[in-house]
């Protein structure tokens, strides 16, 4: 009776946990950027486009000129536009860009973040909007998140003509695993909490999977992931580079020592040689 009673205690800690890791990942704590294109200088316009499910999401489109080629760039989780911008405004030297706040993230509105799933309506929104201002072509940037968002959302809008991914996770639910640091238990935790986005949600984690949507991939990819990212383990990125083993347009560019986020040595230089010749 007493080797019983612990069972069903033990279960209970898992399920209070799994529920404690489900809702810290839909309600993160948000990290908020003061940034705006104005302390680069660049002049640009504030935006508000919305979903197909109603959200207004809030943007910065920073015009180049009228023939210039669009990159839209699209930040990482949980952070906001602002927060690329230092790292990506060299691009505005030849091209428009446009950024926007995720879901819930940043000034965009949303109860919640949904790491992904939900997210590619946010994507064919802002391609949607550019659309609108005679854009009909466009290239992307994708940190973290942003990077599986544009994986998963090109193979179904021919608009998106080059796609660069960095440090992208593969499959969703490889990510609800590394929520949790008990080596024993976090596979089993990983799947509890897969069961409450389902029954909460609605979302299979499961189905949320970059590396399926990239098999179907043939425009050009530049997949960018460190062999030491603490954060989206490198094995996310092997598995991106064997779905796109069938692109002869896919380019890898894997570092060894660089943590989550952190620039490699000519970055600056990699980026505008993929673009130009992609777009």
């Amino acid at each position: 009776m007493l080797r019983i009673s612990w069972v069903v205690v033990l279960l209970l800690i898992l399920v209070v946990l799994s529920f404690w890791g489900f809702y810290i990942s839909i309600k993160p704590p948000k990290i908020l950027s003061n940034i705006t294109p104005a302390d680069f200088d660049l002049d640009y316009e504030d935006v508000t486009f919305v979903t197909k499910d109603g959200l207004k999401l809030k943007g910065w489109f920073i015009p180049k000129t009228k023939r210039a080629k669009t990159i839209i760039l699209l930040h990482g989780y949980p952070a906001d536009k602002g927060d690329i911008l230092p790292a990506l405004s060299f691009l505005h030297k030849n091209y428009n860009l446009f950024l926007f706040d995720f879901r819930y993230l940043g000034q965009s509105e949303g109860k919640y973040s949904t790491a992904g799933a939900k997210e590619r309506y946010d994507l064919e929104a802002a391609v949607k909007y550019l659309k609108s201002r005679g854009i009909k072509e466009v290239g992307i940037w994708g940190f973290s998140m942003g990077g599986a968002v544009a994986l998963m959302t090109a193979e179904n809008l021919p608009e998106i003509k080059a796609i660069v991914a960095e440090s992208s996770y593969a499959r969703l639910s490889l990510m609800t695993v590394e929520l949790y640091q008990l080596p024993i238990l976090r596979n089993l935790l990983g799947f509890l909490t897969t069961l409450w986005a389902k029954a909460i949600l609605g979302i299979d984690a499961t189905e949320v999977a970059p590396v399926e949507s990239a098999r179907n991939l043939q425009i050009p990819v530049l997949l960018i992931h460190s062999k030491n990212d603490q954060v989206i383990p490198f094995k996310n990125a092997l598995l991106l580079q064997e779905a796109l083993k069938n692109n002869p347009q896919a380019e890898f560019w894997f570092a060894h020592d660089l943590v989550h986020g952190q620039l490699g040595g000519d970055y600056q230089k990699r980026l505008e040689k993929f673009f130009k010749k992609s777009l």
